[in-house]
């Protein structure tokens, strides 16, 4: 079986290397994006697609309560060295 698909394969790439140039350049990237799409759908289907969303935690909720004020005091410190910076 192994020695038919060989002579079916040597077959094919002689014929491929009758065709003219566009032939050639359109079996190449119909080659390509069948693979690149298996090797996306099979990289898709590793990922779970649970609906439901995880259980917030204290520490997570502690942190989305503390994001704001660490924000404004982020953009305060900037706001403080872009005017030392004005009056060097």
């Amino acid at each position: 079986m192994l020695f038919f698909y060989y002579f079916k394969m040597t077959d094919f790439l002689k014929n491929l290397q009758n065709k003219p140039e566009p032939a050639k350049k359109l079996i190449m990237w119909t080659g390509v994006v069948l693979i690149m799409a298996v090797i996306f759908i099979g990289w898709l289907t590793t990922f779970s697609f649970d609906a439901s969303l995880p259980r917030e935690d204290e520490k997570t909720a502690q942190l989305k309560k503390n994001v704001p004020s660490i924000w404004k005091s982020l953009k305060s410190q900037v706001n403080t060295l872009m005017t030392t910076i004005r009056n060097l």
